[in-house]
């Protein structure tokens, strides 16, 4: 790190500060205003926002370390997630904007009955949510930030002093607390509209350090016949490291494939967390539509690539590497010049900071909304919420901090949130599609999930290279799915509720699930237009994977294995040339 890179990482600094004091007298306004930006985000805003805060500090380094000990199709761990998310594209975006409501956790309230049993779901999603699964996420993207300052500042691991519960506290942990407090600072300050903007800078900075680093990468490998001659020739070479999907067989990376293309998208379906927010954070449902579709093709088309060219690259450069999830910044330290590097390790800090913005703010409006102002103390001026979003953003840092002193795989935390979280978008999409859902199948679901998942870490723990998740994953689910639909069975109203009528009424969801309620109210659906939506989300899901798998064929001189996909794009393409402009007329704005 040279005087110009460290002017680059200052720079964006500054630049988020600014933003910050910035924004600060607008979402002062209200809770509306701090937690979902006033609802006034076009797509563009709201979709790369998404996109920032999915390439957290950790996402790099993930898919160079899946790449290096699996090889390229370790990534459908990620890859999947987008047929969930086009599926929410046409399915759930429109509602969730249409709801109106602040937060997910909001949404429990006005779906089912007044009751102390929805109260206390309501509460109890809040702090799982909001505090549980989010320290945990904010624990690995800090665990990830370590290891890019311990390799590219060369920072030493030796503690300089020991505080009580943190432990040994060396030089890069003050560097994690200083970050940590700037983004508190600026996102305390500014709200969602803070964050969001940050967004618009992370996401630059980090394609332009991303594709230059894969850029140079394959440049170099030129000179010794190309990426995969260099790889082949390297001592220890596995020819899995460039299939894109793995050997089928009666074995458990196979079983895990299929385990993760049937269910592993489930939860990005209905939506949840971030994703929401900036969904009902946008101006109107065609934004709110248009956000994540935006977002998938980023997601899988432009940013893959870089990440997993670096990865199987970095095998080549540093084969006996022995913690994979350092070979990224060694890569980063060893190939970026003067000025890029500054660039990179600016998106790096930028995407910690961005990640880290987003969870607390979000984290903040479970709190203050869903427990703290319905419940603990309320009628209470704007002003007083906003000042408790900005307390409790400070509170769930320190809790994190603390959180991420027990986490020391970043891979085994995503995999544990998979097993516990996946399982619950059954109920998830139900509510919205059946309207004999209640309060007491989702807090059969949540049971379930919790008590399945977390027993079968015992049942099924992983040993070696055996990793047993995806099935964790599925054996959950499956409980999950049988006791919920009998407990749904067991206790729904035989008529529809008071509360169910004024839902469907205000919010008029198609779907057979709700022919009762349609018959009662003589209410018909806003707009239906299911197959129009089903032909165009079908079409997007093969245009977009094939784009992906098609951009990855040539990139690895697969030239054969590209033609049928190039074939495929242009049919999907054409489809959806025909069913968008349908399916756009049916939203709203």
């Amino acid at each position: 790190m040279t005087l110009i890179d460290w002017l680059i990482v200052a720079l964006y600094v500054v630049a988020t500060i600014a933003i910050g004091m910035y924004f600060t007298k607008k979402a002062s306004e209200s809770t509306a205003d701090f937690f979902v930006a006033g609802r006034s985000l076009p797509w563009f805003i709201a979709g790369t926002s998404m996109v920032a805060t999915t390439f957290s500090s950790d996402t790099p380094l993930f898919v160079a370390g899946v790449v290096r000990e699996q090889g390229i199709y370790a990534n459908w761990i990620w890859w999947v997630s987008v047929i969930g998310v086009l599926v929410s594209v046409f399915f759930f975006a429109n509602l969730w904007r249409r709801s109106e409501a602040i937060t997910e956790i909001e949404f429990i309230s006005q779906r089912y009955d007044k009751s102390k049993a929805t109260d206390g779901l309501r509460i109890f999603k809040a702090l799982f949510d909001g505090v549980f699964i989010n320290c945990i996420i904010i624990a690995s993207v800090t665990l990830a930030m370590s290891d890019i300052i311990s390799v590219i500042l060369g920072f030493s691991n030796d503690a300089l002093f020991t505080l009580p519960v943190f432990g040994g506290i060396t030089s890069t942990d003050l560097v994690l607390v200083g970050l940590a407090l700037a983004a508190v600072g600026y996102t305390a300050l500014s709200g969602l509209y803070g964050v969001v903007y940050t967004d618009l800078i992370q996401f630059g900075l980090a394609i332009i350090g991303s594709i230059a680093l894969a850029f140079l990468v394959y440049v170099d490998l030129g000179d010794q016949g190309g990426i995969v001659t260099a790889l082949q020739a390297t001592p220890n070479f596995n020819s899995e490291t460039l299939r894109f999907f793995p050997e089928f067989g009666w074995d458990l990376k196979t079983a895990t494939f299929f385990i993760l293309l049937a269910i592993g998208w489930w939860n990005y379906a209905p939506g949840f967390g971030f994703f929401l927010q900036r969904t009902l954070a946008s101006k109107s449902e065609k934004d709110a539509v248009l956000s994540l579709y935006w977002f998938a093709f980023c997601h899988l088309v432009v940013r893959s690539w870089p990440w997993i060219v670096v990865g199987v690259a970095s095998i080549i450069y540093f084969p006996n590497l022995a913690d994979s999830e350092q070979a990224y910044p060694k890569m980063i330290d060893s190939f970026l010049p003067v000025g890029l590097k500054g660039v990179m390790v600016a998106s790096l800090l930028a995407a910690f900071m961005s990640t880290l913005d987003t969870q607390l703010n979000w984290g903040s409006s479970y709190l203050v909304n869903d427990i703290y102002s319905p419940y603990l103390v309320k009628n209470k001026p704007k002003e007083h919420y906003v000042k408790a979003a900005r307390i409790s953003m400070l509170l769930l840092t320190i809790v994190a901090l603390i959180v991420t002193t027990k986490v020391t795989s970043i891979i085994q935390a995503y995999e544990y949130i998979a097993v516990v979280v996946i399982p619950l978008a059954f109920v998830q999409v139900l509510r919205w599609y059946w309207w004999r859902i209640n309060v007491y199948s989702e807090i059969t679901a949540l049971v379930t999930a919790a008590v399945v998942g977390n027993a079968l870490l015992f049942i099924l723990p992983d040993v070696g290279e055996e990793r047993w998740f995806a099935v964790r994953m599925l054996c959950t689910a499956l409980a999950t799915v049988v006791l919920t639909t009998i407990v749904t069975l067991l206790t729904s109203a035989k008529e529809p509720t008071d509360q169910t009528i004024k839902f469907y009424g205000r919010l008029r969801v198609h779907g057979p699930g709700w022919k009762k309620v349609r018959e009662m109210t003589g209410i018909t659906p806003l707009s239906s237009g299911l197959k129009d939506n089903s032909i165009a989300c079908l079409a997007s899901i093969g245009m977009i994977y094939s784009l992906l798998l098609g951009i990855g064929h040539l990139l690895f001189e697969q030239w054969q294995q590209a033609v049928p996909y190039c074939i495929a794009i242009v049919i999907s393409g054409l489809i959806l040339h025909k069913k968008m402009p349908q399916v756009i007329r049916n939203l709203r704005g």
